[in-house]
């Protein structure tokens, strides 16, 4: 993302004394600011910009988030703005999660010191109702984001879990997905579609998806409608022989800044995976966008799951960065120390 300033090499950042100061983030106020941040560390990071407005104003307006409570800028030495964070619960996610954005000027300290609120926030919600005395808090970063992962490092983030950020050109050069028989993809018209929708999304996540949960209809709906870049009009049920066994929830979060069309979710259920049903709807999914003038697909995409990164790269996908999932555990305090 950003390097460290002189002065503050990756491999001493715990030996830089300067507490950041930290300001409450509002979002009526400060989200053109928090753009600028993560433009500059797109184009540091992967070469192009990545993040829109639309999705931090939605993420810091999130179901449940309050800015007041949730996020916080840092200043610099000079008083200017050098990096943001917010830290919260997301429907279907296990445990907490922290977005880290630094600028070009933050430095590793910077970064801890909007982690320490991210670690003290998650330690506000533990000992409540349902009595639990630890969580997960986790954050997603990109390879090129340098000084948030020395951040992340330095402040005990580990058990990176490697993801894939692949793309294709809506050309129409992809690979001829074979039919099914059976097996029909259809988009989303009413509400009955939207409970199906759900009640695939956690079937398919159930056994192996990484750091996910089932969730109540309820609150995915909630996060649903409220997702930046949210497109139903470009989400789908898969049936075979009539039943619901998967769907893909595609979104324009990257429409603004990329032009692309963003699968953010693509599930199989797992009684009836291996058959051709991932890429009879990976194939929807794309004609779709093309026919909406889409330039291109982007997804994401678990190192360990051989069998999707093989479908992708069949029909035409190619990495073009590289990303992990890091965490820590936050507990109660026992003797000041977690």
């Amino acid at each position: 993302m950003t390097a460290a300033v002189p002065g503050e090499s990756l491999g001493t950042a715990s030996r830089v004394h300067r507490t950041p100061e930290l300001r409450p983030l509002d979002p009526a106020v400060h989200t053109d600011i928090v753009r600028d941040l993560a433009r500059a560390r797109d184009l540091a990071a992967l070469g192009h910009e990545e993040t829109t407005r639309r999705w931090i104003a939605g993420r810091l307006t999130a179901p449940g988030v309050d800015p007041a409570r949730d996020a916080r800028l840092c200043l610099g030495s000079g008083g200017e703005v050098t990096g943001a964070a917010w830290a919260g619960r997301t429907s279907g996610v296990a445990g907490w999660v922290v977005e880290l954005v630094l600028g070009p000027r933050a430095t590793v300290s910077d970064g801890r010191g909007l982690l320490d609120f991210a670690v003290a926030r998650c330690r506000e919600g533990l000992g409540g109702p349902d009595g639990a005395e630890r969580a997960s808090l986790s954050c997603f970063t990109s390879e090129g984001e340098h000084t948030t992962r020395a951040a992340l490092r330095d402040h005990g983030f580990g058990s990176p879990r490697g993801y894939d950020r692949m793309s294709v050109a809506l050309d129409g050069t992809h690979a001829p997905v074979p039919a099914v028989p059976g097996a029909v993809v259809r988009p989303l018209r009413e509400e009955a579609d939207l409970r199906a929708f759900h009640r695939a999304k956690n079937q398919a996540y159930a056994a192996e998806e990484a750091g996910k949960e089932e969730d109540s209809f309820d609150a995915w709906s909630r996060w649903y409608r409220s997702d930046p870049g949210v497109a139903p009009e470009q989400c789908a049920l898969l049936e075979l022989d009539g039943d619901v066994v998967g769907f893909v929830n595609v979104t324009d979060r990257m429409l603004e800044s990329r032009g692309v069309a963003y699968v953010r979710q693509l599930g199989i259920d797992p009684s009836v995976r291996g058959r051709g049903l991932g890429a009879v709807l990976l194939g929807w999914a794309l004609d779709e966008a093309r026919r909406r003038g889409r330039t291109g697909m982007v997804l994401t995409v678990d190192r360990e799951n051989v069998r999707a990164r093989a479908l992708y790269r069949r029909l035409g996908w190619r990495v073009e960065s590289r990303w992990d999932d890091v965490r820590r555990t936050v507990t109660l305090p026992r003797g000041g120390h977690d």
